[in-house]
């Protein structure tokens, strides 16, 4: 407080003090005027009558002098901390690996597994993209999925094993992170694979008409009248006209003796119908 000693302020025979103002602080006797012992120190406030002045709370900080009151303390921004009070410098940004989503945080959080936070001052953490994770919390960074393994949704903290019937190979990532099935005509065994040589093919004679088999039964013997030459045939052909096959699993087919003819597929020779007195030479 303070008293003043003349001016027109009543009857200094009784002397009154009065409050410091809003703003300022008093914390010794005999002060004599309205500023009494100053403005208020950078990073606190003092309501009126401030004997010491008060800091402002963890979380808020305060540049200036002459600080009214606890609602003039600056909050620290999303992104930012403040744990110590009467601050005056503007909060902390968070460092990489951690974020503040609000006003006023007295600290930071570390990201959460299968989040990200990449730089200093993250408002709020980001998911892994689809083809990585993070087990961990607290990380600046996500890890992309090993080959053999694969991911499809974001934001997780580990990678699946890649399934039999496909393969998961570096390239996944630009395909959301995801399955590769053999083709047609192949097939996979084995999980955590990670490349297309993984995938085996049926042998000739055999043919598989669906891709991401996982198998070697699903390579089907071509029935008779078809075959399958070469290997990975997703489909069996039928012998062409002129030719026969009358086994499964025929990687081609046998022509037609004389006198007899093969329509397209057929699966044995059938005699000729010639007429009396002729006799045929040609097998289709």
């Amino acid at each position: 407080s303070w008293m003043p000693t003349e001016g027109f302020f009543g009857d200094f025979s009784v002397p009154e003090c009065n409050l410091c103002p809003a703003g300022y602080y008093g914390n010794r006797s005999g002060r004599t005027n309205s500023s009494c012992d100053g403005a208020c120190k950078r990073g606190h406030f003092c309501p009126k009558g401030t004997a010491e002045p008060l800091p402002c709370a963890h979380g808020f900080y305060m540049p200036v002098i002459g600080a009214a009151s606890a609602e003039s303390c600056i909050p620290c921004s999303p992104g930012t901390s403040q744990s110590t009070a009467g601050a005056v410098h503007p909060c902390d940004a968070c460092p990489p690996g951690t974020f503040a989503d609000q006003l006023n945080a007295t600290s930071c959080t570390d990201c959460p597994a299968g989040r990200f936070c990449p730089n200093a001052g993250t408002v709020q953490p980001l998911d892994c993209a689809a083809g990585q994770y993070q087990n961990l919390t607290g990380q600046a960074a996500c890890m992309e999925c090993p080959a053999g393994e694969f991911q499809p949704e974001r934001g997780q903290t580990s990678c699946d094993l890649c399934a039999a019937g496909g393969y998961c190979d570096e390239d996944t990532k630009d395909c959301d992170g995801g399955f590769t099935p053999c083709l047609a005509g192949s097939y996979n065994e084995k999980t955590g694979s990670s490349s297309p040589d993984a995938c085996q093919q049926c042998p000739p004679g055999t043919f598989s008409p669906s891709s991401g088999a996982n198998r070697s039964g699903t390579c089907k013997s071509c029935r008779s009248g078809t075959f399958a030459a070469g290997s990975r045939n997703a489909e069996c052909e039928p012998c062409k006209a002129g030719s026969y096959q009358n086994a499964t699993g025929a990687a081609g087919c046998i022509r037609c003796g004389l006198g007899s003819f093969c329509p397209v597929g057929a699966s044995l020779e059938l005699p000729a119908a010639c007429e009396p007195g002729t006799y045929g030479n040609m097998t289709d």
